[in-house]
């Protein structure tokens, strides 16, 4: 479901509109009020963030129970920029943890304190379960990538996803805790993980797009043996976001190495994904 332009900046998924008219039809606007206001602040330490290190976003995007800062970068920067950008949205959760305890010490206690307590805390544990594309998500696919190739994490980081949305959802049946926004929630990120998923490998081109261009003279290198035959598609499968290879072919009684750079050239600008890895040195630049 496309989420509705309100204006350049900022974007609201219809779930979000639905949730409002529940909370004013059952009398909880104040309620609702809260619940955007820790939502908005959480998105706006996203946005500051992101903003600093010089990302380009295109809008806010609210949905029901929370929202993202849409960037075409979240998996093309550093991978230090990207932690700290997901970060920056639960750490936000700190200081209002602290500004309700300051306002529960002035005033003393009250109902609408009480309700800003459990909508943070319940919206700082939400984001953090690793379902896409939660922060927590967001920080298993970071995670993983230092671990194998980008195709392999971006795969493996959506079955967790997949998997940990399902238990959540069997546990909040099983324990009577479903609600209305739950439902809704739960619906909203099982089409976004399913969606994510068929669109792995746009997510895929478009990073070696980047990787053509990137500078790997401060990544580390890895020597990968592989066999001639092995094609340039087969190779940049391995492509990592903290390592550069070099592939290892044994050719008679020498051997022969193809930067992987040069996989990345041969795929993108000549359209040679079925070329051998030890045809390159024949094939014309």
């Amino acid at each position: 479901m496309k989420a509705l332009r309100i204006n350049q900046s900022i974007h609201v998924h219809p779930l979000f509109f639905l949730l409002a008219l529940s909370a004013m039809l059952t009398g909880a606007i104040y309620e609702f009020i809260i619940l955007f206001s820790i939502v908005a602040i959480h998105e706006m330490g996203h946005y500051i963030t992101a903003r600093a290190y010089g990302w380009r976003v295109s809008h806010i995007e609210f949905w029901l129970l929370g929202g993202k800062v849409v960037s075409e970068e979240h998996t093309t920067r550093p991978v230090k920029e990207q932690v700290n950008v997901t970060l920056a949205g639960p750490l936000q959760h700190v200081w209002i943890f602290i500004l309700l305890q300051v306002l529960t010490v002035i005033i003393g206690p009250h109902p609408l304190l009480s309700v800003a307590f459990t909508y943070n805390s319940i919206i700082l544990l939400l984001n953090l379960i690793p379902v896409w594309p939660l922060d927590g998500g967001k920080l298993l696919f970071y995670a993983l990538c230092q671990r194998m190739s980008f195709k392999q994490s971006l795969r493996l980081s959506l079955f967790i996803s997949m998997t940990s949305l399902l238990i959540c959802l069997v546990w909040l049946m099983t324990s009577e805790r479903m609600t209305l926004a739950g439902t809704l929630l739960a619906g909203f990120l099982l089409l976004e993980n399913i969606l994510e998923w068929k669109r792995q490998m746009y997510v895929f081109m478009r990073y070696i797009v980047h990787c053509l261009e990137r500078d790997v003279s401060n990544m580390k290198v890895k020597y990968l043996n592989v066999h001639p035959k092995t094609t340039i598609y087969a190779a940049i499968k391995n492509i990592r976001s903290n390592r550069h290879h070099y592939y290892v072919l044994k050719q008679g009684e020498g051997l022969y190495i193809v930067d992987e750079q040069e996989c990345l050239y041969y795929f993108l600008r000549k359209s040679q994904a079925k070329l051998c890895l030890k045809d390159i040195a024949d094939y014309p630049k």
